[in-house]
């Protein structure tokens, strides 16, 4: 698992309760304390964690994180794609550097994880399955993310596409798209001021409130699972109903357009 805050550590959780050995991923001191508190977490459930340092732009540091786990464990037959970034930006405004840094975690890390991973390990074993995590904001974007927007994009049409080459070898790709989920990201998105109002996000969605990293974990759990041994090259969008009757455009400024 990319990622060790927000929804990436109940994934973690999660998968450790339906009996998987986890690894984790960190790359700031404060993710490294998080990813050590889910070893802790996972280790008392009866299973194994291991945390690894990654940065995944860069390309030696993916290598070595699949090196470590296939040495610890053997084999992968999970790869969750969670870790990733949000510059919030008009852009008219977007400089080159804010690019390469979205598109860099986002979809470019995220590509080369997946390849990592397959090449070395899914591959010969003919068997796994990737989930990649990629947001609402993929299928329909929003004011201020023109980049965290592109890049998910990307990320669903590439989970589509790996989905085609690879599945004759057993290696089944999903993306799962999130909508807004209370985690620390967008937590601190909101604090920033460019984000959208909580009330008229609520307001927005059916079921009437944020989701939670436990839900979406859920539902990578299962991806991940043979439960949907049948299920690949989707898309799963799991964000309270919202894109089904509102232009996410609308609400950057809490106002609300319904189809």
């Amino acid at each position: 698992i990319t990622g060790s805050t927000g929804i990436c550590k109940e994934i973690a959780l999660t998968l450790a309760k339906e009996g998987a050995d986890i690894a984790i991923t960190y790359l700031y001191d404060k993710d490294k304390d998080a990813a050590e508190d889910s070893m802790a977490k996972i280790n008392s459930m009866g299973r194994k964690a291991i945390s690894i340092f990654c940065d995944v732009m860069n390309l030696k540091d993916i290598e070595n994180m699949v090196g470590a786990v296939l040495k610890e464990y053997g084999k992968i037959d999970i790869l969750v794609n969670c870790a990733g970034i949000c510059t919030s930006v008009l852009a008219q405004d977007v400089t080159e550097e804010q690019w390469d840094l979205d598109i860099g975690v986002d979809l470019k890390g995220l590509f080369f994880c997946c390849k990592e991973v397959f090449n070395r390990a899914m591959k010969g074993q003919k068997s796994g399955s990737i989930v990649n995590i990629s947001s609402v904001l993929g299928v329909d974007p929003i004011k201020t993310n023109p980049i965290y927007s592109v890049a998910k994009a990307g990320v669903i049409h590439l989970s589509r596409y790996l989905a085609i080459e690879w599945g004759p070898f057993g290696v089944r790709v999903n993306a799962v798209s999130p909508g807004w989920t209370a985690t620390e990201m967008l937590i601190e998105f909101q604090k920033s001021g460019k984000s959208a109002d909580p009330n008229s996000v609520t307001r927005s969605v059916p079921l009437g409130r944020f989701g939670k990293p436990s839900e979406i974990a859920d539902l990578v759990a299962f991806l991940a699972s043979e439960r949907s041994s049948y299920t690949t090259g989707s898309n799963y969008v799991a964000d309270g109903g919202m894109i089904a009757g509102v232009r996410l455009a609308s609400l950057i400024n809490g106002k609300i357009d319904m189809l």
